[in-house]
């Protein structure tokens, strides 16, 4: 007797705290942010807080037509409690999208039909009877369900079962992002079912005793657990999920460890296998690990990494990481974002020798052209002077003029290194693939090579200017005939690129620094045009162009 006392008290303390607890909850999400969530969550709580609050005017009127109205109310309120749960779970896991809108109204207008029934009770087809039966200090009540009732905890079932299954696939879904907070969600939700079930089939600590309102409390702590945990009611957590799914930029999520918790499709894009390791120190990219610890352990910002893909192109990517903090500000783990910043590194490039060319325009413009000039004028001064003679000098004004010559032919070859440089300055707009053993031959057909040899060992197609790298291809050959003792010249083909080189005596360590400068020249004859214009070249599609001294010869690397 002693027991059972101590259990009707307990038992009622419990369905006390769950109305109570459910309802606070309720007020305090209803007017906590502005949401579909929260108003779902409120609605849910607050159709809980009913239903035990019914029940516990059932346990403490003691029978009678209070008690009768009390079960009403319950059997109503535990109805309203599945619906509300059912519109919580769809506005969550975002399947109220597909779902028309009226489904809501007409489960609705279902408890209300449902409600006239109870009240009714036609022929005893919603309740039997209703049994009583003492509970330590209280008299229990329970009701004898008739069709009626069993067809409505169909329904009820029905949507339940749905509601289990739309979480779990959303929970299968999301992969890491809200898994546990699902999961914590639909753990509430199993225990109250299974408490009904048991009470359905019967299997009850006391014959009229329900006990479902009790685990309540359970449910009101979990779910405001994740509430406050997680708090998803900020972002829809399939809207948040989606997002991050569909990011163009590489997202990693990493914990505190730096164990790889979840990457979105753009990383895995970029690292092969990423989805199958657990941490940084599993992926086979030595770069982006050290670049992603260096920023996390000396607690930068951002930093720069770049990656081969499997195309052959260098991609260059800006390292964004965002350390993830709980209440007490104690780093938990870190956000990494990757943002592609490849085409704003070739900008940036072209815009640094555009800068660069345009300082040699200057050079020249400013040096270059005003010494062939002074002495033009100069030289026209002395033959001003030897003509003004009362004997003039007929030889030295013609040595004068020669002088003048040579000035101004100087001059014209400059103005043409300058038209050169202008347009070899110029951007490649348009591309298309080239291939490398083609585009070399006419080349050659074309190239002053003298008694050279050519040989091609590569396939590669490239995506070119085709008129520009056969010039490109045409002054490295002719650097080769004119520069070196070469008897061939070699196009092979490189892991990111091609090479051109010859077997000749090679270039000095001393010249490799000036090699690509306009004007600069290891011939008394030469220009110092053709390097630069193949530098250009390089540069305007974006490539890179570098001297080999180890190999026997002149050997030009270009990297693509």
């Amino acid at each position: 007797m002693g027991d059972d006392v101590l259990l009707s008290i307990l038992v009622v303390s419990l369905v006390l705290l769950a109305t109570v607890v459910s309802a606070v909850l309720a007020v305090y999400s209803w007017r906590r942010i502005e949401h579909p969530i929260s108003d779902s969550y409120a609605r849910l709580l607050a159709a809980d807080s009913l239903w035990a609050g019914w029940y516990l005017v059932v346990i403490l009127s003691g029978g009678g037509l209070v008690t009768t109205g009390a079960l009403i109310g319950q059997s109503v309120s535990a109805s309203l409690a599945a619906v509300m749960w059912f519109l919580f779970v769809i506005e969550y896991t975002g399947d109220s999208e597909w779902l028309p809108e009226v489904v809501g109204p007409i489960l609705l207008s279902e408890i209300g039909l449902y409600t006239v029934l109870r009240l009714l009770n036609p022929n005893g087809l919603a309740i039997r009877e209703i049994a009583t039966g003492e509970f330590g200090l209280f008299v229990l009540s329970a009701e004898v369900f008739g069709p009626i009732v069993f067809a409505q905890l169909a329904l009820v079932y029905g949507l339940l079962g749905v509601s289990f299954v739309l979480l779990g696939r959303f929970m299968w879904k999301t992969q890491n992002l809200y898994r546990y907070q699902a999961g914590a969600i639909l753990l509430t939700a199993v225990v109250v079912t299974a408490s009904t079930v048991l009470f359905v089939s019967e299997y009850r600590l006391h014959p009229q005793l329900d006990i479902t309102s009790v685990f309540f409390v359970f449910q009101a702590v979990v779910i405001g657990v994740a509430l406050y945990r997680y708090d998803f009611l900020k972002v829809a957590p399939v809207a948040a999920d989606r997002f991050f799914r569909e990011m163009a930029d590489p997202v990693l999520i990493l914990d505190a460890d730096q164990g790889i918790i979840d990457a979105n499709d753009a990383a895995e894009g970029i690292v092969d296998g990423l989805s199958s390791h657990h941490s940084l120190d599993d992926l086979d990219t030595g770069e982006l690990t050290s670049t992603i610890r260096s920023v996390v352990d000396e607690r930068a910002e951002t930093a720069e990494f770049s990656l081969m893909t499997d195309g052959g192109r260098r991609e260059v990517y800006d390292i964004e990481v965002t350390p993830i903090t709980d209440q007490f500000e104690m780093t938990q783990g870190h956000v990494v974002v990757l943002h592609e910043i490849t085409d704003r590194k070739q900008r940036e490039r072209r815009l640094r020798e555009q800068n660069r060319r345009l300082e040699e325009f200057a050079d020249i413009v400013s040096h270059d052209l005003r010494n062939p000039l002074s002495t033009a004028a100069g030289w026209t001064e002395v033959v001003d002077r030897k003509l003004a003679d009362e004997k003039p000098d007929i030889e030295a004004a013609r040595d004068g003029l020669d002088q003048i010559a040579d000035s101004h032919e100087r001059m014209d070859e400059l103005i043409e290194v300058l038209l050169t440089m202008a347009q070899q300055g110029q951007t490649v707009d348009e591309t298309e693939p080239v291939a490398l053993d083609q585009c070399a031959t006419e080349a050659w057909s074309t190239a002053d090579t003298g008694e050279l040899e050519l040989r091609i060992e590569t396939n590669q197609t490239v995506e070119a200017d085709p008129a520009r790298l056969r010039q490109a291809f045409e002054n490295l050959f002719r650097n080769a005939d004119d520069h070196g003792t070469a008897s061939t010249v070699s196009v092979t083909e490189l892991p990111t690129g091609f090479a051109v080189e010859d077997d000749g005596e090679g270039i000095a360590d001393a010249d490799t620094e000036s090699l690509f400068e306009f004007g600069y020249t290891t011939d008394a004859e030469g220009t110092g045009i053709g390097l630069a214009v193949v530098k250009r070249i390089v540069e305007a599609h974006g490539w890179q162009i570098s001297v080999d001294n180890s190999a026997d010869g002149a050997r030009f690397e270009i990297r693509v």
